[in-house]
């Protein structure tokens, strides 16, 4: 618990931007937790490490299990303790608003305390809230440098970015790639993805279609939807493998189900040109529609663009 969600490169190419939009929750790995019961009985004898795990059995709880102001006390005396995970995991609810009214002054003041306290991940979430809310990149950066520098894969991805970017920092390729390469053996799938993307266009490195495929199917592997296009456009385009437009459509499907709706933009294509599969315009129209969902403005603007020329009755591209 209290781990807050990277976002990835959205699309197939360079992102233009670091990512913004408020960062959500996503659970670290750990082993499976202790029964509730358990919990509580080492909870209420002081064991500091269960308060974390217990309120998340509560936060996490089906029906009347879920029990929000059980996870909040709980947290609280976490917080009290010194426990950096219930700093963060309080943040969170915070900073996210859902549980709790939301208050992000108070969010980055937990963080910054689990960051005091040398917790890499702290320092990485306050950062975060530098750059999605004040909009401080400079803070941001600050708070980001802090997390690489304590080993967190996120504070490296954001690095990366920066330099490929320019950031708040000149734009570097040398560095980009560097702290890209940090960030993906820390085990950021992000990065593994990116560094595909880098070998595809030769950036701050030789082209290299073969390499960029290896990177993406890793980065598929380990569960990026992202990466999972990558490999299918790979399969479309001939980009270190052979072209096999079957494969590529199932691809982008298992990819636009697992959450990537920039997906199903290309599957929209596939739809319209009756690349490896039969030509429909209708589905092409509704493939771009789901498009229009996606999270990257240039992708969902295109694919708006897109349905309403065919429902407007042209299967042609308007010439600008």
């Amino acid at each position: 618990m209290g781990r807050m969600a990277r976002n990835g490169l959205a699309g197939l190419a360079l992102a233009a931007m670091l990512a913004v939009g408020a960062p959500s929750l996503a659970a670290s790995a750990a082993p499976k937790a202790p029964a509730r019961a358990e919990l509580l009985r080492r909870a209420q004898a002081g064991d500091v490490g269960a308060y974390d795990l217990l309120a998340d059995s509560y936060l996490n709880a089906k029906g009347d299990q879920r029990d929000v102001e059980a996870a909040v006390r709980w947290l609280n005396v976490g917080v009290k303790a010194g426990d950096t995970g219930c700093m963060i995991a309080l943040g969170n609810l915070y900073f996210v608003g859902e549980d709790l009214d939301q208050d992000e002054a108070k969010a980055l003041s937990l963080y910054k305390a689990a960051a005091a306290k040398g917790d890499a991940l702290g320092a990485y979430n306050a950062g975060l809230v530098y750059e999605t809310s004040a909009e401080d990149l400079t803070q941001a950066l600050g708070w980001y440098w802090r997390a690489a520098a304590g080993g967190d894969e996120g504070g490296m991805y954001k690095l990366a970015l920066a330099y490929q970017l320019g950031r708040g920092v000149t734009a570097d390729e040398t560095r980009a790639v560097a702290w890209m390469r940090k960030a993906a053996a820390a085990g950021s799938v992000d990065a593994i993805n990116d560094l595909g993307t880098y070998a595809l266009q030769g950036y701050g490195m030789p082209v290299d279609e073969g390499r960029a495929l290896a990177l993406y199917a890793e980065a598929a592997q380990r569960g990026s939807a992202v990466a999972l296009a990558n490999v299918a456009a790979a399969y479309q385009n001939g980009e270190g493998v052979d072209v096999d437009l079957e494969k590529a459509l199932r691809l982008y499907v298992l990819s636009a189900r697992a959450g990537n709706s920039t997906a199903y933009y290309a599957l929209g294509q596939m739809y319209e040109d009756g690349e490896g599969v039969k030509a429909s315009l209708a589905k092409a129209a509704q493939l771009y529609r789901m498009a229009a969902e996606s999270d990257d403005q240039e992708v969902a603007q295109a694919a708006s663009d897109a349905a309403e020329r065919l429902e407007g009755g042209s299967s042609e591209t308007p010439i600008a």
